[in-house]
């Protein structure tokens, strides 16, 4: 867990080398609290600079550090800044490692964008994940990209798997990266039988649950925590955490998935179809177990 101004200076420390490269200096405003060159604003913290090639401002909002560029340094407006990443951030989360991966994320963002020796070719640029004030207020639900980028926050080896995933296919396959890469963590984690990391996953995994699309609970409770394989012991260490929409659901899957009916879906997981381009889509595989569930049941949801 990390306070605000430690993580303010973590990422002023943590940037100034890229920043100081690509020709930026901070701006130090006339009021610096705590000694801290950063401009405050209710709950939103900036940290400006500003150079021959424009402008960047580093911004604190919520569970959102925004990255923003200006071309125009002489211009003092506000308006002329544009958006260029949004990364995760939690205090109550992140640790010093999360802290690196993120000034890391911002390092590489300004390099692609002010760096003399950048490639001709620039890639593509990661979907921006849904944002907690965005999904609470029903604006947005979480995706699958939303799910894969805060547990690649909690978990550093999921990062680059979580960017060759968008670079290979052009947009981002949450079943291709869970099934070979994220699903394995999360197993991991609960079998450590570890508490406090079990609480720390499920808080991510319950928040996206309970404000995701229905596509999103379903790569939740089968592709992930179906894995578990209605292991008695997994499930009783999961479900003391579980949010109470999650539970039953999870339950379900896990017997269902057990037995001969759930056999044809679970090599679909395992083997799930090339990747071809977008089409009308069809219910998935949560809506038909729950659905084949319900017609076992005389039509009834299972319980």
């Amino acid at each position: 867990m990390l306070e605000l101004n430690e993580a303010l200076g973590g990422v002023i420390s943590g940037t100034a080398e890229k920043i100081e490269a690509n020709g930026f200096e901070i701006v130090k405003p006339d009021d610096m609290a705590d000694g801290l060159p950063v401009t405050r604003d209710g709950e939103h913290s900036c940290i400006d600079f500003k150079g021959e090639k424009g402008k960047i401002r580093i911004e604190f909002f919520g569970n959102q550090v925004l990255l923003f560029f200006a071309d125009n340094a002489d211009n003092e407006s506000e308006e002329n800044f544009v958006k260029a990443s949004v990364n995760y951030f939690n205090l109550e989360e992140f640790d010093q490692k999360d802290l690196k991966s993120l000034c890391n994320e911002l390092n590489e963002t300004i390099d692609d964008k002010f760096s003399e020796k950048k490639a001709v070719v620039k890639k593509a640029k990661m979907p921006t994940p849904v944002s907690k004030s965005a999904a609470k207020s029903g604006a947005q639900v979480y995706d699958g990209n939303t799910l894969a980028s805060r547990l690649s926050a909690m978990y550093p080896q999921l990062k680059e798997p979580y960017k060759a995933n968008f670079e290979k296919y052009g947009e981002f396959l949450p079943e291709e990266f869970f099934v070979n890469y994220g699903t394995q963590v999360v197993i991991d984690t609960i079998r450590s039988r570890n508490k406090t990391e079990i609480k720390r996953l499920f808080k991510v995994l319950n928040d996206i649950y309970e404000n995701g699309s229905s596509e999103t609970q379903g790569l939740i409770a089968v592709t992930i925590l179906g894995e578990m394989k209605n292991d008695s012991q997994m499930c009783e260490d999961a479900k003391e955490f579980m949010c109470d929409d999650m539970r039953e659901p999870v339950l379900l899957v896990n017997k269902y998935l057990s037995g001969k009916s759930g056999e044809k879906l679970r090599k679909k997981l395992k083997n799930p179809p090339p990747y071809k381009p977008k089409k009308e889509k069809k219910p998935g595989m949560f809506a038909q177990m729950m659905a084949q569930g319900s017609a076992q049941n005389g039509g009834m949801p299972p319980m």
